[in-house]
């Protein structure tokens, strides 16, 4: 019996599962709000295509220069985005010392992430791994918007309760383990990679937990770091 269901899928040849991944996308966009399983098969998809990819892959000469350079942007902004925040958490912890009637409490959320605004966010490579099998700017534009918690690749929080809980003398460094440790193992502690000294916890999070495949990671060309103040003032009426 023939069915209509927008679950099912034809075929794991990536033509065929990109064109599935991109009608889910679809019916997620306009059926979201009432209809949350187009998300669980859309995030399903992004995996089966991110592990079709990843099992073809060769890590060329090309392929490891350009996962050397998306390492290389993600610990200079790592260390740009974390430099900045801490920074802005002193500027606001020294307002309040200052005695701010304004300023009872405040948190600071730094982050990093992959973003995607139009086609100049991908690079486009002389080489196709794929061999044109693949739409690149649909997929980075859909990896983008269903990223999700995973879109941070890196988050950090400042808040005037953490300084008090942790005092002057105890780092942001000190604290947070995964800026020390080296994450160069599983995919990207493959043999033709093992020249590169470290690999960051945003690389780590990139090529293992998300669902951007080798081939999306070695094109991105747009990275985002924010930085979000919330500040508190508490009005107690007598």
């Amino acid at each position: 019996m023939e069915t209509s269901s927008p679950f099912e899928i034809e075929s794991f040849a990536l033509p065929a599962l990109e064109a599935k991944i991109m009608e889910l996308y679809d019916g997620y966009t306009k059926n979201s709000l009432e209809e949350l399983s187009y998300f669980d098969c859309l995030n399903d998809c992004l995996g089966m295509r991110k592990d079709i990819i990843n099992q073809n892959c060769k890590f060329t000469s090309e392929t490891v220069k350009h996962i050397e350079r998306i390492n290389a942007i993600l610990i200079e902004n790592t260390a740009k985005v974390l430099a900045n925040a801490c920074v802005l958490n002193k500027q606001m912890k020294d307002q309040k010392l200052a005695g701010d009637d304004f300023l009872d409490e405040y948190i600071i959320e730094a982050t990093m992430s992959v973003n995607y605004i139009n086609e100049e966010s991908i690079l486009t490579l002389v080489i196709d791994e794929n061999n044109g099998e693949s739409d690149y700017h649909a997929m980075a534009e859909i990896l983008h918007a269903t990223a999700g918690e995973l879109g941070n690749l890196r988050r950090f929080f400042f808040s005037d309760f953490d300084n008090q809980r942790f005092g002057e003398n105890d780092t942001v460094f000190n604290k947070d383990e995964s800026l020390r440790q080296n994450w160069n193992f599983g995919l990207i502690g493959a043999p033709e990679l093992r020249h590169i000294p470290y690999f960051c916890y945003a690389s780590h999070i990139l090529f293992e937990e998300s669902n951007y495949s080798i081939s999306d990671i070695i094109r991105i060309n747009d990275i985002r770091n924010e930085i979000k103040v919330k500040w508190v003032n508490k009005v107690i009426k007598k």
